[in-house]
């Protein structure tokens, strides 16, 4: 094996802002000890300057990352409106959208924090443009106010079962609320999750053993593609009730900077101690010359900074079907996968599927996937 040529003062790119916030956020930093540069600005026109790129030394991010998440940096004059926590779980009514609460709830009581339940349906305006798998957000027999009104008899249900199994002391007692969106799912969750700055977005899913409801439009599939905010995937068929019982994870790593902040995202969604983490490098061919390098460097940085967990290199081949990863994940006993998700345009994603997008329908283990 060569030698690691990991360096610690080589410059990783911690944010991209305008020019303003850009400035505003390196002002925090050095405040905080963390020295950091600018690159990519507009040397004549600076106040102009976009993608503005925030750059620290790779052995500061731990500490970089607490002040980012400390405190969001605007521009100056504007006001910050966060929700104090609000966990996002959007519901259909089936027996997966329980488990989902159970997840989320127990989440939000874990930061403090609270839960909206929202279920969303498609009315006949929006129904031409309904998509595939989305059949349980509407019946073409019923007329926009008859499917409010069933919408919100479903809700009402829902609630009322929530607020017995929370007595029952089978769902964590949190403050919650409930919502009714008319419109395009997917939209909906994208929209008034972008509202409330959600911490976390928790969705049921149908598994890998129901493939006919898994087709490209699935609500949960289109709200990982695009998502700018944590999403967390629950297979009707789950084993786990609880997050506290996850004990291995396999984190994919596409082995780029970006990924290191992806993953202490995720060590903030989750109690990391004692876990053992396997990390996948997803790589195309061309970088395979890199793996080496990369591997060595990503591992030595997580060993180093997230002392509490067990690390180990698992290089397996991702085939279409994900054969042997299903494999792996069964003798390993893998209870959750990670996962750092690009967007991408919509020819990317029905020609080249994201591993998020395949995961999601050909696994029942939960996923947590977190945007870059």
């Amino acid at each position: 094996m060569a030698q690691s040529t990991n360096d610690p003062n080589r410059l990783i790119t911690l944010a991209i802002h305008s020019y303003d916030r850009a400035v505003m956020l390196k002002r925090q930093l050095a405040e905080a000890g963390v020295p950091a540069v600018l690159h990519n600005v507009n040397l004549q026109e600076p106040l102009v300057s976009t993608g503005v790129r925030v750059r620290i030394h790779e052995k500061d991010l731990p500490l970089a990352l607490k002040v980012v998440e400390s405190e969001t940096v605007l521009p100056r004059g504007k006001k910050q409106h966060r929700s104090m926590g609000k966990v996002l779980v959007p519901v259909d009514f089936s027996g997966y959208s329980l488990k989902a609460c159970k997840i989320g709830f127990a989440y939000a009581k874990r930061i403090a924090g609270q839960v909206v339940v929202m279920h969303a349906f498609s009315s006949e305006s929006h129904r031409f443009f309904l998509p595939f798998g989305s059949d349980l957000y509407g019946n073409g027999d019923q007329d926009d106010k008859t499917m409010r009104a069933a919408a919100t008899l479903k809700m009402k249900n829902f609630k009322s079962q929530l607020e017995k199994n929370i007595m029952r002391g089978e769902v964590a007692n949190v403050p919650f609320d409930t919502i009714i969106s008319e419109g395009l799912p997917e939209q909906c969750v994208l929209q008034y999750a972008q509202k409330i700055d959600t911490p976390l977005i928790v969705m049921g899913t149908h598994g890998a053993h129901q493939q006919e409801h898994a087709a490209i439009g699935s609500v949960t599939a289109e709200v990982v593609d695009e998502a700018k905010f944590p999403v967390f995937t629950v297979p009707e068929n789950m084993a786990l009730s609880d997050l506290s019982q996850v004990r291995h994870v396999a984190f994919f790593s596409n082995l780029n900077p970006q990924d290191i902040l992806s993953f202490d995202t995720f060590t903030r969604l989750l109690d990391i101690n004692g876990l053992d983490i396997s990390i996948i490098p997803v790589v195309e061919k061309k970088d395979a010359a890199y793996l080496e390098k990369a591997t060595s460097q990503l591992m030595q940085y997580c060993t180093e900074h997230y002392t509490q967990c067990r690390f180990r290199l698992e290089p397996i081949t991702l085939d279409d079907d994900l054969v042997a990863l299903q494999q792996y994940m069964t003798d390993s006993h893998v209870d959750l996968i990670a996962v750092p998700n690009r967007k991408r345009n919509i020819v990317s994603r029905l020609f080249n599927p994201s591993i998020a997008h395949k995961v999601l329908f050909q696994s029942d283990v939960p996923m947590i996937v977190v945007p870059v």
